[in-house]
């Protein structure tokens, strides 16, 4: 009876089909109205059967996982579908417009495969209307986190941010980005070079197709 807070991450919690089984008990023990729920998702399921439970408790936070545009995106969540994905958020969003104690937000971790395109990110998301944005700094692994690039990748990147054309707030978050990947210490990107390899032979994907700009920063062919 004491419980205030639930918070559901990954894997992806939306294809956990029990958990529903859990809140509908706290609804039916009558405290729903005091929890609050926090989800993490990469936005690739739309829980169709969440609203009759959701609508009970205090409020429901869903965060998305977007690090990425299209094919991008998908090239980074290996099976997921971008169209998917836009037609999940486009639900959540008339969901919220109806039912008030509902919350969406996006959270963009920033690592050497979105780091050249955040910009494009970043314009997309002031167009979803989310209720809370948060740039997240990858830490490891190591090799792809943006603090590890080759020196001239990171230059090639800061003048690119540097002249994105965003809004204020969003500018200061490019601040901070570059002040984390500038503090780092530079690699000189075999390892980065290798582990991509690897990762585009076990996908049958290709990082020179989908993302050329940044193949030729960290000289990946």
């Amino acid at each position: 009876n004491d419980i205030r807070y639930i918070e559901f991450t990954g894997g992806e919690p939306f294809m956990i089909q029990e958990h529903f089984v859990m809140l509908q008990g706290i609804v039916d023990r009558g405290v729903a109205h005091q929890v609050e729920i926090h989800y993490n998702t990469n936005g690739t399921h739309y829980p169709a059967e969440a609203e009759a439970i959701w609508q009970h408790f205090k409020t429901v936070e869903v965060a998305f996982s977007i690090d990425d545009l299209g094919e991008r995106f998908e090239y980074q969540r290996t099976n997921a579908d971008w169209a998917a994905v836009l037609d999940n958020i486009t639900s959540f969003q008339y969901l919220r417009d109806h039912m008030p104690n509902l919350r969406l937000q996006c959270c963009s971790t920033v690592n050497v495969f979105n780091v050249r395109y955040i910009d494009q990110l970043a314009h997309w998301i002031a167009l979803q209307r989310f209720d809370f944005v948060y740039w997240n700094m990858m830490h490891e692994a190591y090799y792809f986190s943006i603090s590890t690039l080759p020196e001239s990748a990171k230059q090639a990147i800061t003048t690119k941010l540097q002249s994105a054309q965003v809004d204020a707030r969003t500018q200061q978050e490019f601040v901070q980005i570059i002040d984390f990947m500038m503090r780092g210490v530079s690699l000189d990107g075999n390892i980065l070079r290798m582990r991509v390899a690897d990762l585009d032979r076990k996908r049958k994907q290709n990082l020179t197709q989908v993302q050329p700009e940044l193949a030729a920063l960290i000289n990946y062919a």
